[in-house]
Order: C-alpha cells, then sequence, then structure tokens
C-alpha cells in the first residue's frame, strides 16, 4: 500500500520487494448447483487472474470470484456469466489421393523407354560397324 498512498517505488525503496496476488475462491452457478472451482492467486501488479475450466454440460453458468480480504482490503465479490454451447463439429478433410498407381506406371514406362533407347543405340552400332567393314 506504500506505493499507492506514500508515492514508494512499487517494488520497494531498494527494489528487492516482490508484489505477490492474493487468493480468489471460484465457484460456478447453474440453476441450484454450485459448483466449486478451487482458489486462484491473483497476479500481484495487476489484480487480475484466469482460470481453465471445462463444464460439465451445456448451458449458462454464473462465475462468482470471491476474495475474503487481509490486512490491506475488504472483503469483496464479482460474477459474471456465461454460455456454453455445444463443441464444434470436427472438420472433415478430404482423402488425400494416392499417387502410388500412376508413380508406378509412370516408373515402368520410364524403364521400357530406356530399354527401347538403349537397344536403338546398340542396333544402331551394329548397324554402322557393318555398313562400314
Amino acid at each position: 500500500m506504500e506505493y499507492l498512498h506514500l508515492q514508494m517505488p512499487i517494488d520497494g525503496i531498494w527494489h528487492n520487494e516482490t508484489i505477490t496476488g492474493v487468493p480468489v475462491k471460484l465457484c460456478a452457478i447453474k440453476g441450484n448447483d454450485v459448483i466449486d472451482l478451487g482458489t486462484v492467486t491473483t497476479n500481484g501488479y495487476y489484480g487480475t487472474f484466469s482460470f481453465a475450466w471445462e463444464p460439465p454440460e451445456e448451458g449458462t453458468y454464473t462465475i462468482v470470484a470471491t476474495f475474503e480480504g487481509d490486512e490491506s482490503y475488504g472483503s469483496s465479490a464479482a460474477a459474471t456469466a456465461i454460455t456454453v454451447g455445444p463443441a464444434p463439429p470436427t472438420p472433415e478433410y478430404p482423402t488425400p489421393t494416392d499417387y502410388m498407381p500412376m508413380l508406378t506406371i509412370l516408373a515402368v514406362a520410364v524403364v521400357i523407354a530406356i530399354i527401347i533407347v538403349a537397344v536403338l543405340v546398340v542396333y544402331d552400332i551394329i548397324t554402322f560397324r557393318k555398313l562400314h567393314k
């Protein structure tokens, strides 16, 4: 509180203090059901906090955050509401094209072309030698 009321540096006069947050209790309310979500600690510098939670079912929940107070601050509470809907559908991706048959045919065609060229070259060499004897 010294940084607020006495204009001291936020991290202490010797810059060796760390501001710690305070515990905040969380609960979710849906209809008559109260779900205890546990306690989180706020950020000491900003007073903010976050919490990940997977609700048990769809619907509207009131989330209540309660601070019990300490020697510096009195107690307080805040609430907000969230509506949980169905999970988005899993996207369907098209089946990848299988290029293996086409690549096999292409490889066989290249091998056949190489064999034909080799046979023609050998034939030309033999024919050339016979003509020039």
